[in-house]
């Protein structure tokens, strides 16, 4: 069995987030939207879901807090992650072909 460096949950998780819905092909550059603090003493700064969390804390995702609204980007690590998602023997490849262009033209991680 490959190693992906993800689990089965996270990559759950980036399928979800980067499906084709509604004929749009989401791109891993654009980011993952992330929920703001409504009210209370963070309000106005990125709420962060369990499932994002984990993978930060990993290295494979950053938060740019800066950004209207704020969004979670894949690291250079994270890329070699999903690229490694494509190995897999149950990865639909065609329904994600998308991500697949996306990731095999960025330079693997060192």
């Amino acid at each position: 069995m490959v190693d992906t460096g993800l689990t089965r949950s996270e990559e759950r998780f980036i399928r979800w987030s980067f499906g084709t819905y509604s004929g749009s092909n989401p791109s891993l550059s654009e980011g993952i939207i992330l929920p703001t603090w409504k009210s209370g003493p963070q309000v106005g700064q990125p709420r962060i879901p369990a499932s994002i969390r984990d993978l930060i804390a990993r290295g494979l995702l950053r938060v740019a807090a800066g950004e209207e609204p704020p969004r979670a980007y894949f690291t250079s690590t994270g890329i070699d992650a999903v690229r490694r998602m494509f190995i897999k023997p149950r990865f639909d490849t065609q329904r994600y072909v998308h991500l697949w262009r996306e990731v095999e033209h960025r330079p693997a991680c060192e």
